[in-house]
């Protein structure tokens, strides 16, 4: 009987333990916070220059337009484009109005009086006083061809025949375009900038350039001559480049595309243009990384953009650590690793592609 009462009493002990045991609050499981991976640079001093981009078209400096002398019709035009052409040659002949009507006038009158020869008997009166009337129509005749002559067109210059205005046998007007005689020599780069840049533009200066004709050539030219003048109705001044070094085919009317340096500044405090942030008020910044590896939000400005650089012109003396990569996940005041790129890059991955959890 008493070790019944012995057993009965240790299962309700046990009993007790275990109800008391599962009443205790689960222990909390601590999870470890990860910090942000980043990647830093200095902020560092550098030289940066800021540039603009004109359009320019490429026309020569010296060229002749060729021009009729005298109302007429081109009788003869020995030049056609992309043809070589001399100096003090023949290029075209104009027969005058004056002469074709001269001429046509007593070539119809002598067919006429030949036309009624024919029709006369030879021992006529008829035909006596018809050919004294020819033999005078062609002695006019002659004398219209003789007294009235051609005008020959001398060619001005040597050159290129860069445009063919009319063909022969065409009606043309005194001081009507014929040709255009070009010295391809002669070609640059013709162009203008607003006056605001005039201090940028000095002859003698080298500047980069590219022809849309030759996407994959750079070149480089020289300002040879910058025109004394500012434009009232653009307020822009015109300029000349010649083109340097380069042997491939020009034409008048090529585009060009002009890089001029117009602001250097040499000891410039520049981070990569990556490093800065815009807020919501349209404020820029950047993340500080301290020696602790802690974030401080800076706020900057930023003046020229270069080459993938940025220049601050406030908010940074030039030595800080700045966050260059993962610092679109930053905070002010967070712990960070400094990690390499691809542990950047697969810690943004992740977390643009998690759904992001209320706080």
């Amino acid at each position: 009987m008493n070790n019944k009462n012995l057993i009965i009493s240790l299962l309700f002990t046990l009993l007790v333990i275990t109800a008391c045991q599962n009443n205790e609050p689960p222990k909390k499981i601590v999870k470890l916070k990860k910090l942000p991976f980043v990647s830093i640079q200095k902020a560092k001093i550098h030289k940066m220059v800021s540039s603009i981009t004109i359009p320019g078209t490429i026309d020569a400096n010296i060229f002749s337009n060729i021009v009729s002398p005298v109302d007429g019709v081109i009788d003869v035009l020995n030049a056609r484009e992309n043809q070589q052409v001399k100096k003090g040659k023949m290029i075209a002949v104009i027969n005058p109005n004056r002469r074709v009507s001269l001429i046509a006038e007593n070539q119809l009158r002598v067919e006429q009086l030949q036309q009624q020869l024919k029709t006369s008997k030879q021992n006529s009166d008829s035909y006596a006083t018809t050919k004294m009337e020819l033999d005078k129509a062609l002695s006019n005749l002659k004398y219209a061809k003789n007294m009235y002559q051609t005008n020959p067109v001398i060619c001005p210059a040597d050159g290129m025949v860069t445009q063919r205005w009319l063909d022969a046998g065409a009606q043309v007007n005194t001081r009507d375009k014929i040709l255009t005689i070009t010295d391809m020599s002669s070609l640059v780069i013709k162009t203008e900038v607003n006056e605001q840049y005039f201090e940028a533009i000095k002859k003698g200066k080298k500047l980069p350039l590219q022809l849309n004709a030759y996407p994959n050539d750079s070149l480089k030219g020289v300002i040879n001559l910058v025109y004394p003048e500012i434009k009232p109705e653009t307020r822009s001044v015109s300029f000349d480049i010649k083109i340097l070094n380069f042997q491939k085919k020009l034409l008048p009317g090529m585009m060009a595309t002009i890089t001029i340096p117009v602001k250097t500044i040499d000891q410039a405090v520049v981070v990569p243009a990556d490093a800065v942030l815009s807020g919501p008020d349209n404020k820029e910044f950047l993340f500080v990384v301290d020696k602790n590896l802690k974030t401080h939000k800076q706020l900057v400005e930023t003046g020229i953009t270069m080459d993938g650089l940025v220049q601050i012109t406030k908010g940074l003396t030039g030595n800080e650590n700045v966050a260059v990569k993962g610092q679109e996940m930053l905070k002010d005041g967070i712990e960070v690793k400094i990690a390499q790129s691809k542990q950047v890059s697969k810690q943004v991955s992740k977390q643009t592609s998690t759904p992001a959890s209320k706080e």
